[in-house]
């Protein structure tokens, strides 16, 4: 269950910063929200297309 905490926790941060990052451009947020994504993608037990959109969402975010 703490697991599962953790997980919707950084959910929202990642997409907090990147609605953040998105309205504003600034580029804290940016930084913020790839940290986020990068970190859901590596977590044990997060679902495997959590983890494909975490991993999408980074793609985006730097290209």
């Amino acid at each position: 269950m703490k697991e599962l905490m953790e997980i919707q926790n950084l959910l929202v941060a990642a997409l907090t910063h990147l609605v953040k990052f998105q309205a504003t451009q600034c580029q804290t947020a940016k930084q913020r929200a790839l940290m986020m994504f990068e970190k859901l993608s590596t977590l044990q037990g997060v679902n495997p297309e959590i983890q494909a959109l975490c991993n999408e969402a980074n793609e985006l975010l730097t290209a």
